[in-house]
């Protein structure tokens, strides 16, 4: 199989590998190989056209490897989804909590998936709002 790229869509290609990679093991301590090979057919083109900046040749190992710029130009990226996610995923299981404790288990089993949806979405938009507005400022721990 033979796909051409220009030199832009290849930078673009370099970066899409690089984040899925971290994507995939960035959270493990033993590091997910199963796309090292792909992984390294892509960076190894990176001098061919003129990207030999964002990817390095590690000697030792015989490997490439992101450059410091590469990952220091994804690090935005990185926290960009990072924070996005977090303010996501915190919204959506106070809702769920929320919505756990205010329908018992009749009413849940008697409500439609669109109520049910519904429901959670009111209950995630006012976290929405809150985390928008103070962050976790008003956020507290309380002890039962």
């Amino acid at each position: 199989m033979k796909i051409e790229f220009t030199a832009e869509q290849f930078q673009q290609l370099l970066k899409i590998t690089y984040l899925g990679r971290w994507m995939v093991s960035a959270h493990h301590d033993d590091p997910d190989t199963s796309m090292e090979e792909v992984e390294q057919v892509v960076y190894s083109h990176a001098k061919n056209v003129g990207l030999s900046d964002l990817i390095d040749f590690d000697l030792n190992n015989n490997k490439y490897l992101p450059s410091d710029q590469l990952e220091e130009e994804m690090e935005p990226v990185i926290q960009e989804y990072d924070d996005f996610t977090f303010w996501d995923q915190l919204a959506w299981q106070m809702a769920e909590r929320d919505f756990a404790r205010k329908f018992d288990q009749s009413q849940i089993l008697c409500m439609t998936d669109e109520e049910t949806f519904r429901e959670k979405n009111i209950l995630a938009d006012r976290y929405f709002d809150e985390f928008a507005a103070h962050g976790v400022e008003n956020l507290d721990l309380l002890k039962s």
